[in-house]
């Protein structure tokens, strides 16, 4: 009989061989783009635990830079999207980051920016969209024998009622980034070293005591001074002689 054939049997891939598949796809894809730039994320710093954190997690960060109109977040949602469900589950978010040319820093901070806004116009539109179901609860309490705060706050929303002074309470439900004529500040102003020597010299030439009043002495006053002095002299001298 001749020798039977090993039978080659194959082993299971573990999950660093399917690592290691995805990192080589997300390196050839990255190298396509940039040829002039090394493949090496692992200088990245770890942002993973700090978005896993948000409510929601990984799932909510990436359903709000899906919403997020900004080119970097649409970079990222790029190449993120571009990979396969495989792929995603043995790649870390760092490495995506970095093959989308943004980094793991830039990527915490744009999603936080991106949570902001989404968690915002959410809340507004969960607001607006609740909004006629209360005030049909409201009404519906207000005709009731014993609605009487319903029916208060009924007629003073829909302005029959008057709103007494002092009691009025605005509540600001949306957040604005402009600043009011209130809040700006002007620039400082800078002098520079010729303004603040001039600056000085007026200081202390306010500060300096005035000359004491002297009327004027004319010439020919002065001279006839000077004559008599000197017949003074020549006098003195000839009554000693």
């Amino acid at each position: 009989m001749p020798p039977k054939k090993p039978i080659s049997v194959e082993r299971p891939r573990t999950s660093r061989v399917f690592r290691a598949e995805a990192l080589k796809r997300l390196q050839q894809g990255f190298e396509a783009e940039n040829e002039d730039r090394s493949f090496d994320p692992g200088g990245e710093p770890v942002v993973t635990p700090l978005l896993k954190a948000a409510e929601g997690g990984i799932t909510r960060i990436l359903e709000a830079l899906r919403a997020y109109d900004n080119d970097e977040a649409r970079g990222f949602m790029g190449i993120y999207d571009s990979l396969s469900a495989k792929d995603r589950q043995y790649l870390k978010l760092e490495e995506i980051a970095y093959a989308s040319g943004i980094g793991s820093l830039r990527l915490a901070e744009i999603s936080q920016t991106a949570m902001f806004l989404h968690c915002q116009m959410r809340t507004k539109l969960l607001l607006s969209a609740g909004m006629p179901k209360v005030v049909e609860t409201m009404l519906k309490q207000a005709v009731k024998a014993k609605g009487f705060a319903d029916r208060e706050w009924a007629l003073k929303s829909g302005g029959i009622l008057p709103t007494p002074k002092g009691a009025t309470i605005a509540i600001q439900t949306n957040v604005t980034t402009e600043k009011s004529e209130a809040d700006e500040r002007e620039e400082p102003t800078y002098i520079d070293a010729g303004q603040r020597l001039r600056m000085i010299h007026d200081a202390v030439e306010q500060r300096r005591l005035p000359s004491p009043p002297s009327g004027p002495i004319g010439i020919n006053s002065r001279l006839d001074q000077m004559q008599a002095e000197t017949a003074e002299i020549i006098g003195a001298q000839d009554d000693v002689q």
